[in-house]
């Protein structure tokens, strides 16, 4: 894993996890997203012309990435949005604020992926070691 590859899958039983690791907590958060938005439409092409405004706060940095990733897989089974842009602009490992753009799933150009069912807390995992941020989750699938 390398900041060209930003996150990486591992498989667990029958769920799949999202590995990452980012110079900064913000970073970590958007890798950890793109890597569940590859999982719900593979690498389809995904405009951003949508915004939607972001405010999360959790007990730790745990928490918030649990809550980051609820949030936006809240979004795509509600309301099919998909992000591809991600402008965070205050994170700390209790809370994130932000923008997120990105459109509505379009089946006639995006390719449906796995249907992710849940985040889950099962190996949660956020740590700064050495200087970098480190994540992993397991999802549902």
């Amino acid at each position: 894993m390398n900041d060209r590859q930003p996150y990486e899958f591992f498989d667990h039983t029958a769920d799949i996890g999202i590995r990452a690791e980012a110079p900064t907590l913000g970073e970590l958060l958007v890798r950890m997203a793109q890597g569940l938005t590859e999982l719900l439409v593979e690498q389809s092409h995904i405009e951003a012309i949508e915004e939607r405004a972001v405010r999360l706060e959790a007990p730790d940095a745990t928490s918030l990435l649990l809550a980051w990733l609820k949030e936006l897989l809240y979004w795509f089974s509600a309301e099919g949005f998909l992000p591809s842009r991600y402008e965070l602009t205050d994170v700390g490992p209790t809370s994130l604020r932000g923008v997120v753009r990105g459109e509505r799933f379009d089946p006639q150009r995006h390719q449906q992926g796995r249907e992710v069912k849940a985040i889950t807390r099962h190996l949660l995992r956020v740590e700064e070691r050495g200087g970098r941020w480190h994540g992993e989750v397991i999802v549902d699938i």
